[in-house]
């Protein structure tokens, strides 16, 4: 773990908002938990829509799935490494459906 100093803009729970050293955009922080909710309710909607693997509506499902499972995984990663406990892991993976054409 790093300590540096952050330009933080807003420090609303759940949506906080932040500039780290050497970026040039802000940053959106999310909560672990939260992100797990996102994946699950990405998960959720690439379920609905395997029935139709070719349409743009699996297809945008499937990337919204894969892009917050990758978060979520460095999150865990991340936890992991540095010993912080979690309540929660990956229970379903785009891994599961079939990658859109």
């Amino acid at each position: 773990m790093k300590v540096k100093d952050v330009e933080i803009y807003s420090e609303r729970s759940d949506g906080g908002v932040v500039c780290l050293p050497g970026q040039h955009y802000l940053g959106s922080v999310m909560p672990g938990d939260v992100l797990f909710l996102m994946h699950g309710e990405a998960m959720d909607i690439l379920e609905e829509s395997k029935h139709n693997p070719g349409s743009y509506t699996y297809y945008k499902a499937y990337s919204i799935a894969k892009s917050l499972e990758q978060r979520l995984a460095h999150y865990l990663d991340v936890c992991e490494h540095h010993l912080l406990p979690q309540s929660f892991s990956i229970e379903l993976s785009v891994e599961d459906y079939d990658e859109p054409l």
